[in-house]
């Protein structure tokens, strides 16, 4: 027992020498805060702030127009987008990595068990053969009686030789053996690249020679290496790359999620921007068939020409081709967000959406420094980005560890039990008098180390461009950011010049419709004033719009657009 001691206490020691590194990048580090920080808007659960949108059967039939908010088409996307359902695959299929790397430590129980026979002829030798010889003499002058009686007594002695030979002719003996034997082995693989073993044997064997002999053994043995294999951090890779990949499968469906929610809320404001501009566009036309009858009874009267009147008509069939146009638009929009939502119908082209989120723009303040930080912590791409330049990290170290020579300390101690009684096969297994016990070095080592060092090479090369990749990466979601901030700005500021413009255009066409009705201005230069004050109506909501789907742009750019609209992933849903 003191020799198993002194085995298990000098790998401890060698356990104890192994040092770990942790990667740059772990799940932990590139996962983003919990909340948003102070400052920035906490909403409550999405799910708790909207319903999804449910469409019944005589709803369908009727071609009923659905109210619909921005939350509502969120949710909505999130529950029954394709897209999504065919993301929301990525973070189980991730969650299957580290149970399949993990397992390379799990115990391995091996067993066996059979019986034989087995026949083979033996020859018994011990007997001796003799021969007899003789030699005829005598003289030609001999009779022939004496002749006669000589050649009979010589045939007697061969016929009695040939009886003695067969007697004793060695006999062919088969021999016969029946074997049982069993074993079964319990061994695992530490992380310390400890590899430990307990075995037990029994065995049985019958033979028509030899007496019953039964035997039994148990060995328990351990093997440590010192180089190659004797890293704790090398060991490791698989598992930490498992985890990374793990964690990488979830911020890919969660980048998916990003771009959805982003997709769709552009997609409610088009629809927004389009019903708005449908609107504007109906009271053109209105302005156009008003002016278009006011020159007609004009010149009914005699106080304008034929003119005016083609010149009124002319403007109101191009604003009827706007307003047919504008109809389109609110189609064509609809159709783009019932793809997102996926509307779960027979017919879900026939849906019309009305918008009940009204197009208020609200000034944020933008700290393009500020965004550029959160871009750094919340983009999915950017912790993707970092996870897989923590997996070349660890190949750099998996390479290294393979360019080692493979030098392991060895040690085993067991006891064997031997008898004849089937009782002996566990007889002796607990008595020290018949103990064993091995220890020593195994080493082994390539001569050019040709294609570890190439492999480390290639590793080593590989991390570099990783490296460099992400550096890229964060450059260019910086200046993404700071494109988006300069666009919030922009929209902000032309919502105060349009803002200004439609004032001025409204009092304008005032002014104007006047001059008009007293004769003091021309038709062409009313209807021009008329198209002024329509594009002035067009461009302020525009510029609304445009300013509200900047901050739903910048909010994606940060990463942040999910948090700030209290939207949580389930990556369990099925």
């Amino acid at each position: 027992m003191r020799k198993i001691i002194f085995c298990l206490g000098l790998c401890g020691l060698i356990l104890s020498s192994c040092m770990t590194k942790p990667p740059s990048w772990t799940p932990k580090t590139v996962a983003p805060p919990v909340s948003l920080p102070e400052g920035l808007e906490h909403p409550s659960p999405l799910a708790q702030r909207a319903p999804a949108l449910e469409i019944t059967t005589s709803q369908q039939e009727a071609e009923k127009t659905l109210p619909l908010s921005r939350d509502t088409a969120l949710l909505s996307a999130f529950m029954l987008n394709r897209t999504l359902e065919v993301a929301r695959f990525g973070p189980k299929i991730g969650q299957t990595y580290f149970p399949e790397a993990r397992a390379a430590f799990d115990p391995t129980l091996s067993g066996s068990i059979s019986y034989g026979r087995s026949a083979r002829p033996q020859t018994n030798s011990s007997s001796s053969t003799s021969s007899f010889s003789t030699t005829q003499t005598g003289s030609s002058s001999s009779n022939t009686s004496t002749s006669a009686i000589t050649t009979t007594v010589m045939k007697n002695l061969l016929a009695l030789q040939e009886a003695v030979s067969a007697l004793t002719a060695p006999k062919t003996i088969t021999v016969k053996t029946d074997n049982s034997q069993g074993s079964l082995m319990l061994s695992e693989l530490l992380p310390t690249g400890t590899q430990v073993a307990l075995s037990g044997t029994a065995s049985t064997t019958d033979s028509t020679l030899t007496s019953e002999d039964n035997q039994g053994a148990w060995t328990i043995s351990l093997t440590q290496p010192l180089l190659k294999g004797g890293s704790l951090s090398a060991n490791l890779v698989a598992i930490r790359q498992a985890r990374n990949q793990e964690a990488k499968s979830e911020y890919v469906f969660r980048q998916r999620v990003l771009d959805i929610a982003r997709q769709v809320e552009l997609k409610y404001w088009d629809l927004v921007l389009a019903q708005e501009v449908v609107k504007i566009q109906k009271v053109a036309v209105d302005l156009a068939q008003e002016q278009l009858k006011f020159d007609q009874d004009l010149l009914d009267v005699g106080r304008a020409i034929e003119a005016d009147v083609l010149a009124a008509d002319a403007e109101k069939a191009s604003r009827e081709a706007d307003f047919t146009d504008a109809q389109a638009a609110v189609r064509s929009q609809n159709i783009a967000l019932v793809k997102l939502m996926n509307s779960s119908m027979d017919e879900p082209w026939r849906v019309a959406f009305q918008p009940n989120d009204p197009p208020e723009a609200v000034p944020e303040k933008v700290d393009a420094n500020e965004c550029e930080r959160l871009a750094l912590a919340y983009r999915p791409e950017l912790a993707q980005a970092r996870l897989e330049l923590a997996n070349l990290e660890l190949d750099v170290v998996s390479a290294r560890n393979e360019a080692l020579p493979q030098l392991d300390v060895v040690a085993s101690y067991g006891r064997i039990s031997e008898g004849g009684a089937s009782g002996d096969i566990t007889k002796h297994l607990d008595d020290d008098s018949y103990e064993n016990y091995r220890i020593g070095i195994e080493f082994q080592t390539p001569i050019l180390y040709r294609a570890e060092r190439a492999r480390l090479k290639r590793a080593k090369l590989y991390h570099g461009q990783g490296e460099r990749s992400v550096a890229e990466l964060e450059q260019a979601l910086a200046a993404e950011v700071r494109q988006a901030a300069i666009e919030v700005e922009k929209q902000w500021q032309r919502i105060q010049s349009t803002q200004k413009a439609l004032v001025s255009r409204t009092e304008q066409l005032r002014v104007e419709k006047g001059r008009n009705e007293a004769g003091r201005t021309t038709n062409l230069e009313y209807l021009r004033v008329q198209r002024d004050f329509i594009q002035a109506q067009v461009d302020e909501i525009t510029a609304r719009i445009k300013y509200i789907q900047a901050l739903s742009s910048l909010y994606a750019a940060e990463g942040t657009l999910l948090d700030r609209r209290g939207i949580t992933l389930d990556t369990t849903q099925s």
